[in-house]
């Protein structure tokens, strides 16, 4: 064991650092040195027990504590991660809906990155084989942010052929519970109907999306954009288990 811990240790250090030049990586960065943090601790209570002395009692039960607590943290990582896949499709249903919430996923200056890219052009395609949708953009404005992320979307999709009058901008939210509940309350001033609505958005995030949609007493349909890179989507994949943890602990879930 003492082994496999400073080997983990040692890789998520290195991970760690690869993420770190890179912004929109510091997620990963924050994982991975957090995660490297606890298996190097685990490696030098390991040795404090394997040599002995007065701490050796102590450090045996914190190794045993912390490993039936990685064994857990683990096995709730895979069945969550298992749910998180098993929920990356979309739904026949959602493209016919009535209304589509497209959500936010980053801009840089006055241009969607190239996760929100993916849900934008996604959403084009929706409305082009849909002639009767309407679609909602979500997304408020970051403290670092000169535009709304709305606004981003909202430019992109008329600029790339998109009907401006099938389309409203949700400026407000923060966060996709905000996204979704704001959409909806926005279509019922606009007089458009929310009985099948869908939620669009990056395939990693429609088991959260959709559990959202239930509590807003929507219909749960949704609509898979890509991930972008394998790499990119490892990453997605671990922050959306910790955004589920988050929901279930807040008792949104």
């Amino acid at each position: 064991m003492r082994r496999l811990y400073r080997l983990l240790c040692l890789v998520c250090a290195a991970l760690a650092a690869c993420c770190a030049p890179f912004r929109p990586l510091w997620f990963g960065l924050a994982f991975f040195a957090a995660l490297s943090a606890c298996t190097g601790g685990m490696w030098l209570l390991i040795c404090v027990r394997d040599a002995g002395g007065a701490w050796a009692g102590a450090a045996q039960w914190l190794v045993r504590l912390g490993n039936v607590l990685f064994v857990l943290w683990l096995l709730s990582v895979a069945v969550v991660e298992a749910l998180i896949f098993s929920g990356a499709h979309t739904d026949p249903q959602a493209l016919q809906a009535d209304c589509v919430f497209v959500l936010g996923g980053g801009i840089r200056g006055d241009q969607p990155t190239q996760t929100l890219r993916h849900r934008l052009a996604a959403a084009l395609d929706v409305m082009q084989q849909n002639p009767a949708v309407h679609v909602v953009v979500c997304g408020g404005q970051g403290a670092d942010e000169a535009y709304t992320e709305a606004s981003v979307m909202y430019n992109w999709l008329v600029s790339h052929g998109a009907d401006a009058s099938r389309i409203a901008q949700e400026s407000q939210s923060r966060n996709t519970v905000e996204n979704i509940r704001n959409a909806a309350a926005l279509c019922e001033t606009k007089g458009w109907r929310t009985d099948n609505a869908a939620v669009l958005s990056s395939d990693f995030h429609l088991l959260r999306a959709r559990r959202i949609m239930q509590a807003c007493e929507l219909t749960p349909y949704a609509i898979a954009a890509p991930s972008g890179s394998p790499g990119m989507r490892v990453l997605f994949c671990i922050r959306e288990y910790f955004s589920i943890v988050k929901l279930v602990v807040s008792g949104q879930w």
